[in-house]
């Protein structure tokens, strides 16, 4: 062995034992800390992680969760219901407001129910089947509708089946407010992420500061459907308004200053539908837009446009990206380009680190061919 080949071997050892003791510091897990308004998605965004990089849904778990949907069909029908007398809608059956009463009273003990009982059954059909309720529900957008209740209202029959066990999508499309701090952790090769969710309600966000540290990467969820709707909490702040305003907050916090910064521009499906087929347009709620109407593209990259100017640091990059939280295939595609993204800032932040070690100085790899090793190394390819 020549001497050159002799110092070439022992840099090489000290760079794979640089890039293995700073794995351990990073502790081989990166976290990743999810933000965003209420209503965004979040939280179906961390269910798509556990069926895409966990082991899914067991049967017990997916049976879990069928009161919870109970829980939101008749949340959703109990708020078309009480609606309908201020906006002056009868029902086109006056019996059926005694069906009416009886999905009203539902409020406390249907979480108990295995199965929904006949008589509540044939009170959601007989509801739903009612042309005044269905005119109510046609004007949601005039009140404070879940997003899931036009799939839980168009699936009522399988729902309300005695041996109803629900499946990924019904899973996907129920909603709990997040309260508190969830972690969910999943392994990609050799790494493990923690994505750590807090609750969006402004209630919720005094307890986001306790989940700034060590976080490498922060994925802020809007939901695009929202720019003609108010929140939950005041009945009055534009949803879309209240998202940028959040997101100029977060993304220009101290806390984050060399942390990625991902915003997926969420609910891409109901934001083209209510686009294309509504009288509410974008210019109505955001006089900027001078955009035409009717069209979905023009209209998301002036949304997009209106976060990425929120971005007030020339040298912080923001990975935007369009998604449907309910569609697995849209998720597993575009979290993988996240995690490329992520995994690659790191390397970049090591390689700069060993050179300023002087652990690249060298002729025979040169930066280029270090800087890949440590990508591959993130990847899994080094042991």
């Amino acid at each position: 062995m020549t001497p050159e080949e002799r110092e070439a071997r022992h840099r090489n050892a000290a760079i794979e034992k640089q890039l293995r003791t700073d794995a351990r510091d990073f502790e081989n897990t990166i976290k990743i800390l999810l933000l965003g308004a209420g209503e965004s998605g979040k939280s179906t965004v961390v269910k798509q992680m556990k069926i895409i990089h966990g082991d899914g849904y067991s049967k017990d778990e997916l049976e879990s969760f069928r009161p919870v949907i109970y829980g939101n069909l008749a949340a959703s029908m109990r708020v078309v219901v009480s609606n309908m007398e201020s906006l002056g809608i009868p029902f086109n059956d006056p019996v059926n407001r005694e069906y009416a009463n009886t999905i009203m009273s539902l409020s406390t003990s249907i979480p108990n129910y295995s199965s929904v009982p006949s008589e509540v059954a044939e009170a959601f059909r007989r509801l739903w089947n009612d042309q005044g309720v269905k005119a109510c529900f046609n004007r949601a957008y005039e009140y404070q509708l879940n997003d899931s209740a036009p799939y839980y209202f168009e699936n009522m029959e399988r729902l309300l089946k005695p041996d109803y066990v629900p499946d990924e999508q019904d899973v996907l499309r129920s909603r709990v407010q997040t309260t508190g701090i969830i972690e969910t952790s999943f392994r990609v090769d050799k790494l493990v992420y923690r994505v750590v969710d807090v609750g969006g309600q402004r209630s919720e966000r005094r307890k986001w500061i306790q989940c700034f540290d060590d976080v490498k990467a922060v994925l802020f969820v809007v939901a695009l459907n929202g720019y003609d709707m108010t929140l939950f909490e005041d009945g009055k702040t534009n949803r879309l308004e209240e998202s940028l305003n959040l997101f100029q907050a977060i993304c220009n916090n101290k806390f984050f200053v060399k942390t990625s910064m991902i915003l997926f521009l969420n609910k891409v499906d109901l934001f083209e539908n209510k686009v294309l087929t509504s009288d509410r347009q974008l210019r109505n709620y955001f006089s900027s837009y001078q955009g035409p109407d009717r069209n979905p593209e023009e209209a998301k990259k002036f949304i997009q446009s209106q976060f990425l100017e929120r971005n007030m640091s020339k040298n912080k990059i923001i990975y935007p990206h369009f998604t449907t939280a309910t569609n697995t295939s849209n998720i597993r595609v575009v979290f993988q380009a996240v995690l490329d993204a992520i995994i690659l800032k790191l390397s970049k932040e090591i390689y700069r680190h060993m050179r300023w070690e002087g652990l690249l100085q060298t002729e025979q790899q040169g930066p280029k061919a270090s800087n890949s090793r440590c990508v591959l190394f993130f990847q899994g390819v080094y042991p």
